[in-house]
């Protein structure tokens, strides 16, 4: 009973859902198709992106973002008593 109350659950979800990850498998497959094309006009200016996002991921301060999380949770915590 459970293996067919799971599957209808499947079908429901992807039926719901479908339409929603189609669209965006085409956004990421234009946006691919369009850093492939960027990658071969303008190679420097890839490579510059690139330098850019590792300079940013590499100086990531961690306990600024742990404590800006903690900040926006107690905010959502405070809002629900609004």
């Amino acid at each position: 009973m459970l293996d067919k109350f799971f599957e209808k659950f499947l079908e429901t979800a992807y039926s719901a859902y479908k339409p929603k990850l189609e669209e965006m498998s085409q956004m990421r497959t234009k946006e691919l198709r369009q850093i492939k094309e960027k990658v071969r006009k303008s190679p420097d200016e890839v490579e510059l992106w690139f330098d850019r996002e590792i300079e940013k991921v590499s100086t990531v301060d961690v306990s600024y973002i742990l404590n800006k999380m903690k900040a926006l949770e107690t905010e959502s915590d405070i809002s629900e008593f609004k």
